[in-house]
């Protein structure tokens, strides 16, 4: 539930728990359960008049959505979103202001922001990214699975083998179906897979990889082998083989004149720990879809993008779809917020001279 409610008039309006602790701490819990990406934004500090309390918290997810209470101020929420996208981004938090004067709350270890809303006052929010720990899902029994699943260990990521056989005597989750839709069930959405069964059950190792969303699909096989594989994975789906081909590397690992079994897995997981860093931003991402996808229909996607434009007051993005905007000198301008449009109606000339002054 995003709030967009408008500030109350009231200096110390009353906690809102039902959307903070209820609502947020429910979401939470799900995103973590599905292992999706988000951030955390508090209120660690206040000045009235804002309607909202230190405390007050909200998530954004990784779509851009904020979920929960920082307060009324549309431009508050336009910065914690922006900023909090860029703490998933980058994995580090932040610690932001927002102030009428910028320069007021401006400090060390602070990024300060203007706070162009009518409901003025000051926040002060704590924004940390949450980036749950990947599954690396490690299909078969094979000496390249057991060095995988040995040497995976070192990794930041929950090692899930399926092996009927019952897998080694390590500590990871065994699963012992080889059945695709059993094996996407008893993981996360968007695991990392590889697939090393060595002709056994690679096609439905492949398949339950497409079906859990996978952003990565490793296939230890021959060419040969490999394309009989995506043939018998594409009929298990009912899918087009050319989609799942797409899907799957193939072979899996970076060439490093690998040999032994121990040193395929090496190859392997160097792969992996690059796909990690990219599935951060692309989690969620179906990958019969993603890989389905043409270059006509990127450029496609590309067009129907909208341009969005710059708020010439905070210097904030809008979609001129949806924002506010005002007509000066035969130009249309948008805004975050109609607090920026109202403030550029009453003195649009010194903002644009502003504006231009900083190009």
């Amino acid at each position: 539930m995003t709030r967009n409610d408008s500030h109350t008039g009231s200096d110390d309006p009353p906690h809102r728990a039902a959307v903070s602790d209820g609502n947020v701490a429910e979401l939470e819990a799900e995103l973590t359960e599905n292992g999706e990406a988000y951030a955390r934004v508090t209120i660690v500090r206040r000045e009235p008049p804002v309607s909202a309390n230190v405390g007050d918290r909200a998530l954004v997810t990784a779509d851009g959505e904020l979920h929960g209470w920082i307060g009324g101020a549309a431009c508050a929420q336009t910065t914690a979103t922006s900023e909090a996208l860029a703490a998933l981004d980058d994995g580090e938090p932040r610690f932001v202001g927002i102030a009428p004067d910028p320069d007021e709350i401006d400090r060390p270890g602070l990024d300060a922001f203007p706070m162009h809303c009518h409901s003025e006052g000051v926040l002060e929010l704590f924004i940390e990214p949450v980036n749950p720990t990947p599954e690396l899902l490690i299909v078969g029994g094979s000496p390249v699975a057991r060095a995988l699943s040995r040497l995976a260990g070192e990794l930041a990521v929950d090692v899930v083998v399926v092996d009927p056989e019952g897998g080694d005597d390590s500590a990871h989750r065994v699963v012992e179906s080889t059945d695709p839709d059993a094996i996407a069930e008893a993981v996360a959405r968007s695991p990392l897979v590889v697939v090393a069964s060595m002709g056994k059950f690679d096609a439905r190792g492949v398949a339950a990889g497409v079906k859990a969303d996978a952003p990565y699909i490793g296939l230890v096989a021959s060419d040969t082998r490999s394309g009989d594989v995506i043939e018998r994975a594409a009929a298990l789906l009912d899918a087009d083989p050319d989609a799942v081909r797409a899907a799957v590397t193939n072979p899996a690992g970076v060439d490093i004149a690998a040999y032994t079994p121990a040193e395929i897995a090496v190859s392997i997981l160097a792969e992996v720990v690059d796909a990690r860093s990219t599935a951060r931003t692309t989690t969620g991402t179906n990958a019969l879809d993603d890989a389905g996808s043409t270059a006509a229909d990127e450029e496609a996607a590309e067009s129907e993008t909208p341009e969005l434009a710059t708020d010439p007051v905070c210097g904030m993005t809008a979609d001129p779809a949806t924002a506010p905007s005002v007509e000066h000198d035969g130009e249309t301008y948008y805004f975050c917020c109609e607090g920026c449009a109202e403030s550029f109606s009453a003195e649009p000339e010194s903002y644009l001279d502003a504006a231009a002054e900083s190009v």
